[in-house]
């Protein structure tokens, strides 16, 4: 399957998120110390990690600020655009239940109610 891989905001050049649920980094040229023309990096796919409740996350770094971030909320920014804060959405659902399916498809924003009844759906219990 054709793996469409869209920008991050605020992380363009450096990272990008695909609709097949992976984040990579992009080949960079980076300033480092005394060295001339400092250093290259060679873009790659970043590795995940499971965080305690269970959602899969990535260390993005620019500037000297690493930053740790969940992949579904990346995947999301980067294809569809900023989550919609409001009174009835401001949540991420994973559609399937399976907090390891980070796949477009799988990914939605919504509202607490549905995020609640997607939990009842899928036997998940409440949040922990």
């Amino acid at each position: 399957m054709l793996e469409n891989w869209f920008n991050i905001p605020n992380y363009e050049g450096f990272y990008q998120a695909s609709d097949q649920g992976n984040i990579r980094s992009l080949d960079r040229q980076v300033a480092y110390g005394r060295h001339d023309g400092g250093c290259f990096y060679l873009g790659r796919v970043l590795r995940k990690t499971k965080l305690k409740k269970g959602y899969l996350s990535v260390k993005l770094a620019k500037e000297g600020v690493k930053k740790t971030r969940y992949v579904h909320e990346l995947i999301l920014l980067a294809c569809i655009g900023k989550r919609p804060f409001t009174i009835d959405r401001g949540e991420i659902r994973h559609l399937n239940g399976d907090k390891d399916d980070n796949r477009l498809a799988n990914l939605s924003y919504g509202t607490v109610k549905e995020n609640a009844a997607d939990r009842v759906r899928h036997k998940l219990g409440g949040l922990k």
